[in-house]
């Protein structure tokens, strides 16, 4: 049930009701949150305070560092013990353990995805445990197809508690 549409040479990928994923030649796909639609459809204890939801922009250097980290990641990325245990980018990316914002962002998912990244977690942990694997058809080889799901999640946590503490210092 998704639909596909190019706009300004990026393909616009609209599968779910209230997400979009972006998918730009030489970048990674990314969930992005479409404005209208998200808001009515979150709880109220988890609407940002100041009430709406804006895209993270990129910076020229952020730019810069994806173009120069891609061709790095599609060689790397197949050979990682991550993707031996079957885990996305995202879920060794944005681990709990690693950043506060993601433990608040996690909360923010759509409850599918987050329970397929409890399943990946859980099993990488079982396979770790028993020095093992993944086959070979469970793992996601291909940094170009893998979709940054959690990244636009982290970004709105981390520009809301910069927004938050820039008012708490006025």
């Amino acid at each position: 049930m998704s639909t596909s549409v190019t706009k300004g040479g990026m393909e616009v990928v609209h599968g779910l009701k209230r997400f979009g994923i972006v998918k730009r030649p030489g970048h990674m796909a990314k969930v992005v949150i479409e404005h209208e639609l998200a808001v009515n459809h979150m709880p109220k204890s988890q609407i940002p305070r100041s009430g709406r939801l804006d895209h993270w922009r990129e910076t020229g250097f952020e730019a810069f560092v994806s173009k120069v980290r891609m061709p790095i990641l599609r060689a790397y990325y197949k050979n990682t013990q991550f993707c031996a245990l079957g885990l996305k980018f995202d879920d060794w990316r944005y681990s709990q353990n690693n950043c506060d914002a993601t433990k608040e962002a996690v909360g923010r998912i759509d409850d599918v995805e987050l329970q397929t990244r409890n399943f990946r977690m859980i099993r990488a942990s079982q396979l770790g445990i028993e020095r093992m694997v993944a086959p070979v058809s469970e793992r996601w080889g291909d940094v170009d197809t893998d979709v940054r799901y959690m990244e636009p999640w982290v970004k709105m946590v981390l520009k809301e508690k910069a927004e938050a503490d820039a008012w708490d210092n006025y």
